[in-house]
């Protein structure tokens, strides 16, 4: 079966729709001349009503006089006209159109939507694919299609790199510039507003395309999420990674992705989590998106996480210390083995270690340096190899890319070589790079993340994708108390606590507990207790937690007149560190579990580390390790470490809790999760939940 972009990217046939050489026709004129340059081997026809001759080739008035279906469209006319044109040319047989135009509902105005609506109706009735609106077409570098209405186009190379932009100008500029720096292209689209086909489609297709090897993508939203994971989910199993960039990170952002592409722009936490789960790549700009995708497209992946990197700067070394730290890279200590053969070759003075300092002297024995290098390369220790190296940036410069080739060739290890600075590119600098066979990436700390990013994507290989258990049927939601109780159940510990409902009962609750306690009130207008005065800690006398008591009911009855006052909890004062956890369902991209730095701090700070669900041990590891404030897990300035094993089965126990329930349960927070220190577990001090209906109410 066809792949639903396969008549875009694919075409056996295509028609100008608009085809004229005024003024207003100048897109269509510009798709004629690449497609007159490319020479594709599909037929092409002209349609205007009002011709009958361009270009020497004849002007159909309409698709029903061709006399044969068309694959494909590219509706070069005013969005006014599309429908109309497009009901006559579905019902003759066109298969796909490709729409330049835009005002099609992006901008919310409701005549644009009834067209983009009219559109959906044709697809349903006749089965036509849309590609846009609001696009500026697509590539099909094999089949030599050059559908974008810009002559500056025809110098993007062909080879492994499929890319789907949400944006049309940027699209080509990065393309631009992408090859000069050395990358090739299987297919390019320019997805527009995503009326009909989405980037899952693209994503689809490519994947499938033996020819594309890396997929590169620039979003503002995602369209359909649950056909985008499954794209992903495809893309990691045939070993196709997807490098990413995606806007919407700040509130503002969010907004100018929805109004430019009437997309929804999810958290982005949550996307962030959704991408390491599916090995997708993400990159924080476009031009890391080159280096990145630079790395992938010389198709080796390391064997393990180690990083070993061979520098002839002292400097270097250093900066290259602090990348690596900050991008988590593993540089592992060299073998015995390794430094023994290491040391005849280094400058008086010098260590072999890691990262390696060569000296001065070997810096310009290229084939020497090389031998340092397969050294490196052999060691079992070292995964992947970062190598300085720039390229020639004049015709003078006598470099010999020999040296690299034999370099590459010792190894099957992937071997990335990087300049300090970024340079420009001339051609013969890219023949250079070619015969050297190794990507030579502009940047160290670019270089670095490049590598992160290989070694992310070859365990995210050996890990899959998760799977999620479809959602039970709905069930009665718990209350509360057996709520605690279940959770209790599953070896989450709560504090010694009494539920009541007056203040005297509180305070006699407190003297039964044992003092210091806390109050809590507990109302389902106070989600936030402490942001109306609900929460009272370290009371020692029962007259304090009567008092405390009947001030929080005045505070709250204050802020909120028809506050419903259920009662008042009474708990035990447990020390610790607080943690928050919770669990809680995305509108777009599913159930997820966070943990961070809690109690009151928990907004303040956002150390927050987010996974979506289910998630297993690992997983539940790496999140811990993720935090920032890590350090307060262990032994910290006098302070016994923490239970972390009590923390990582709580994280797994309150996950599973979740998805069992999540059929009426939109959230579930514990704030704070008191760790205790080794062997003494953990505390659910403090549970909120949020019914479903609820929460997607927000």
């Amino acid at each position: 079966m066809p792949s639903n972009a396969e008549h875009l990217l694919r075409p056996k046939s295509i028609a100008i729709i608009g085809a004229s050489d005024s003024s207003r026709g100048g897109w269509a004129q510009s798709l004629f001349k690449n497609i007159e340059y490319a020479q594709p081997d599909a037929k092409l026809f002209l349609i205007n009503p009002k011709r009958t001759e361009l270009w020497g080739r004849k002007v159909y008035p309409n698709f029903s006089a061709i006399g044969e279906p068309v694959d494909l469209g590219l509706c070069v006319i005013p969005s006014a006209a599309v429908v109309d044109t497009l009901t006559e040319a579905a019902e003759s047989g066109l298969r796909c159109a490709l729409i330049y135009a835009a005002q099609f509902g992006e901008g919310g105005d409701a005549e644009g939507a009834a067209r983009a609506q009219a559109l959906l109706q044709l697809r349903d009735r006749y089965g036509l694919r849309v590609s846009g609106p609001n696009c500026m077409g697509s590539l099909s570098l094999r089949e030599r299609l050059l559908l974008y209405p810009a002559e500056r186009v025809r110098a993007i190379q062909q080879g492994s790199v499929g890319i789907v932009f949400q944006s049309g100008g940027t699209f080509q500029y990065w393309l631009q510039q992408a090859t000069v720096r050395g990358l090739g292209f299987s297919y390019a689209v320019s997805s527009g507003n995503e009326l009909d086909l989405t980037m899952a489609d693209y994503l689809d297709f490519l994947v499938e395309d033996e020819n594309t090897r890396v997929i590169a993508c620039l979003a503002e939203g995602i369209r359909k999420p649950d056909a985008f994971m499954a794209s992903a989910a495809k893309a990691l199993r045939a070993g196709k990674p997807i490098v990413i960039v995606k806007g919407g990170r700040s509130a503002r952002g969010k907004q100018a992705a929805a109004s430019h592409t009437g997309a929804l722009a999810g958290d982005d936490a949550v996307f962030d989590a959704m991408c390491r789960a599916y090995g997708i790549i993400r990159c924080d700009t476009l031009d890391d998106m080159i280096e990145t995708c630079l790395a992938f497209q010389a198709g080796r992946l390391p064997d393990n996480r180690g990083v070993g990197i061979v520098t002839f700067s002292g400097s270097s070394k250093g900066l290259m210390l602090d990348y690596a730290e900050d991008a988590g890279v593993d540089l592992p200590s060299f073998s015995q083995d390794t430094r023994a053969k290491l040391a005849p070759h280094l400058d008086a003075g010098l260590a072999a270690e890691n990262p390696l300092d060569v000296g001065a002297t070997v810096a310009r024995q290229y084939q020497r340096f090389a031998d340092v290098c397969k050294i490196v390369a052999a060691d079992d220790n070292v995964g992947t190899l970062l190598i300085q190296g720039s390229l020639p940036f004049a015709k003078f410069d006598n470099q010999d890319p020999s040296s690299f080739a034999d370099l590459a060739s010792a190894t099957q290890k992937p071997v990335l070589a990087w300049s300090r600075t970024a340079q420009n590119v001339t051609d013969e600098a890219l023949q250079f790079q070619a015969k050297a066979g190794m990507p030579f990436l502009q940047g160290m700390p670019q270089t670095v993340r490049a590598a992160a990013r290989l070694i992310r994507f070859a365990e995210s290989r050996k890990l899959g994708t998760p799977t999620l258990a479809p959602m039970a049927r709905p069930s009665t939601p718990l209350s509360a108390a057996a709520m605690n109780d279940l959770i209790e159940q599953r070896g989450i510990a709560l504090p010694r606590s009494r539920f009541v409902t007056t203040a005297a009962e509180a305070a006699r609750a407190a003297e039964e507990i044992g003092f210091p306690v806390a109050l809590k009130i507990v109302s389902p207008d106070a989600l936030h207790k402490t942001e109306v005065g609900g929460v009272a800690l370290g009371l020692r006398r029962a007259a304090d937690v009567a008092a405390a008591a009947d001030a929080m009911t005045t505070r709250l009855r204050q802020s909120h007149a028809a506050a419903r006052i259920d009662g008042f909890l009474v708990q035990e004062i447990v020390r610790g560190l607080e943690l928050i956890l919770g669990a809680r369902t995305d509108p777009i991209y599913g159930p997820f579990l966070m943990v961070g730095l809690g109690g009151v701090q928990a907004e303040a700070l956002r150390d927050t580390a987010i996974s979506l669900l289910p998630v297993d041990e690992r997983s539940a590891r790496a999140m811990l390790q993720s935090l920032r404030a890590k350090a307060l897990l262990g032994a910290f300035r006098g302070q016994p470490p923490c239970d972390v094993e009590a923390v990582v089965a709580a994280m797994l126990n309150l996950g599973q809790i979740f998805l069992e329930n999540r059929n009426w349960l939109g959230d579930i927070e514990i704030n704070p999760l008191i760790v205790r220190e080794i062997g003494q577990g953990v505390r659910a001090v403090d549970i909120r939940l949020v019914p479903r209906a609820q929460a997607e109410a927000h």
